[in-house]
Parts: C-alpha cells; structure tokens; sequence
C-alpha cells in the first residue's frame, strides 16, 4: 500500500512538473513576479492590478493625451468601470516636459484645478467630464520623471 501511494504520489508530481515547466520557461522572472502580484492583489481585495512595465498600461484611456518618451513604469487598478491608470515617462528636461504635458491637457479640453512648481519639481491636476488627470515632474538626482495618474470619474 506505501509503496503504490508513493508511485502515485510521483506520477502525480511528475505530471505537474512537466504540465507546469513549459510554462515557467516562457515566462520571465519578472513577468511571473507581476502575475502573482496581481493575482494575490485579485484574491484580496477584488481589484484588477495589472503591472505592465514599459508600455501603456491596458484601457488607457486616449482622450488623455501623453508627452512621446521612454515609459519606465505604468499600471492600472480598478473595479468595473472605475480605473486608474499610471505611466511614468524618463524625460531629459523636466520643466519642458511638465510644460508639453499640460499644454496637451488643457488644448485638449482638461481644466487646470492645481498647478504648483517648487524647488525643480511640477505637480497640477486636470480634469474633464470623465476623467481627472495629476501630473508631476521630479527628479531624484540621477534620472528625470514625468509621471500621469489618471482617474475615470465615478458614473451617476
């Protein structure tokens, strides 16, 4: 009897390691690492996280318009039709890209409801009908950052 559930107990591992291992090689560390933290964000709370590194973050919404640049980190969280989305762009010039940044917002129909510059960093907050928009810029001495974090309004 020990002898036959030991058996079982490997085939069944064995099947499981090789079901899974083809898996586990075509993804990366880091995407792994991503999908678990999503997942358990998921299980928790029952909100979507999805991490989505150097590209736009999935749904983002195009009414928004975004300076072009190198994306270093974005992602998004949401539940239903309430989403935030983040991007983060690495800029060589700070005050330019702040000043492009908004300049996109408010041609585009945003409304400035804050916009503050204090020792080298921007931060201001723009909004529409569906969506509110915060940009800041900063710096932390090696690398320059623009980051958007983008909001759907609430539906009445």
């Amino acid at each position: 009897m020990t002898r036959t559930r030991k058996l079982l107990t490997v085939s069944i591992a064995s099947v499981l390691v090789l079901g899974i291992a083809p898996a586990l090689v075509a993804c990366s560390p880091q995407q792994l690492v991503q999908d678990a933290v999503e997942n358990a964000v998921k299980d928790v709370t029952g909100i979507d996280v999805n991490i989505d590194g150097k590209t736009m973050p999935e749904g983002f919404p195009a009414e928004v318009p975004v300076i072009s640049g190198d994306i270093g980190v974005s992602g998004s969280l949401g539940v239903g039709a309430e989403q935030v989305w983040t991007v983060s762009f690495t800029v060589p010039d700070l005050a330019a890209a702040y000043k492009e940044a908004t300049g996109k917002l408010l041609s585009s129909g945003f409304v400035s409801d804050f916009d503050a510059t204090a020792e080298g960093a921007s931060t201001g907050s723009f909004s529409n009908a569906s969506f509110t928009a915060i940009v800041t810029a900063t710096s932390d001495g090696t690398s320059n950052t623009l980051t958007y974090v983008v909001a759907s309004k609430p539906t009445q």
